[in-house]
């Protein structure tokens, strides 16, 4: 029967992403040991960097106690522990990195394994009916929902390689660089030192924003309105885009699968914007009442000939316009709607029912 085909497809690839999670799970045990190492070794280092320093101190207070050569020895100790533990926090901030990244990962795959068993238990339960009394295909939304998740793999690793990839790669030229100056321009090398550290500071923290991205932990913390109007200041931050946030009537946490997809597809929305719009303004609204949660995203935009657009099945890939319809009708079933005219901007809408 097809419908067993379809049923052993996402069986298998359910247990691809099993098998996935448990190989993430297993590298995150061992970074986390890399950390527990890692701080252990800092704080050693902090505690003789602290008491070489009142040394020094010491030393400068009563040179006249010291020779010369004893003097050159407190420096070069002190450079050297100074050294050696920036350079020990730097990598123990690159394996925390790391250990977010791990697990924003795990918690991605959980989603995913989650979702994929939910359509094996409507396929299983005779959902094909259900989906079509929805207005969807289940072959053609399970193969939709695999097909998101392998564009969001590539996407994610274009921008490890073009971002933490390229610049971890530029740390260790710099680093490579300071270690040749040591022996033969000390100063030059202090110099070459402190702008490695302003690089591996920059270096964190577009790691941490990549990270958040990826999977906020706000939202596992916090809920969905903290997570959202932290992600709008960024969002705003690094696309010039005026973001007006309001969010009326939601004080209660939703379920975290809500959050999730949620989240996704006002995130979606956005990036939409930034890409194609070439907008000045966003508005986006959350009001939820009783029983439902609507969402507006409008933008002040060049806008375009919607149904030109969604009849064009490139342009409404590279849009997310599938995508985001997905995440409202398919897994929140809810309603979905999109308008825009030329020189009139676009909105976005969705209407999803509360649990």
């Amino acid at each position: 029967m097809p419908g067993d085909d379809v049923i052993e497809r996402l069986e298998s690839t359910r247990d691809g992403y099993r098998e996935e999670l448990d190989r993430t799970r297993r590298e995150a045990q061992e970074v986390e040991v890399l950390v527990r190492q890692g701080t252990v070794e800092v704080e050693k280092l902090a505690q003789r960097e602290l008491a070489v320093s009142n040394r020094v101190r010491d030393l400068e207070v009563n040179l006249d106690k010291y020779s010369k050569e004893e003097i050159k020895n407190f420096y070069t100790t002190a450079q050297e522990v100074q050294m050696r533990l920036q350079i020990m926090r730097a990598q123990l901030e690159q394996v925390q990195a790391r250990r977010e990244s791990l697990r924003a990962r795990q918690s991605q795959i959980g989603d995913v394994i989650s979702l994929l068993d939910g359509a094996v238990e409507v396929l299983r339960g005779g959902g094909k009916a259900q989906a079509a009394g929805n207005g969807l295909d289940t072959e053609d939304m399970i193969a939709n929902i695999i097909q998101s998740q392998e564009n969001e793999r590539l996407r994610i690793s274009l921008q490890m390689h073009d971002g933490p990839a390229q610049s971890m790669s530029n740390l260790v030229l710099r680093a490579e660089i300071c270690q040749r100056l040591i022996d033969h321009d000390l100063d030059q090398a202090r110099a070459e030192l402190n702008a490695l550290k302003s690089a591996i500071n920059a270096t964190l923290q577009d790691t941490r924003k990549f990270i958040f991205d990826l999977r906020p932990m706000t939202l596992d913390d916090l809920g969905l309105v903290p997570t959202l109007r932290r992600y709008a200041t960024q969002f705003g931050e690094k696309s010039s885009l005026e973001v007006n946030l309001m969010i009326q009537n939601l004080e209660q946490r939703l379920p975290s699968h809500y959050e999730v997809t949620i989240f996704r597809f006002i995130q979606e929305a956005l990036n939409n914007v930034a890409k194609h719009a070439n907008a000045n303004q966003i508005r986006l609204l959350l009001d939820s009442s009783a029983d439902t949660l609507q969402i507006l995203i409008e933008d002040d935009g060049s806008g375009f000939h919607v149904m030109e657009t969604l009849a064009n099945e490139s342009a409404r890939k590279n849009m997310g316009v599938a995508s985001m319809r997905q995440q409202v009708e398919a897994l929140l079933r809810g309603e979905f709607g999109i308008e825009s005219a030329i020189g009139r901007g676009t909105r976005v809408a969705a209407t999803i029912p509360l649990p």
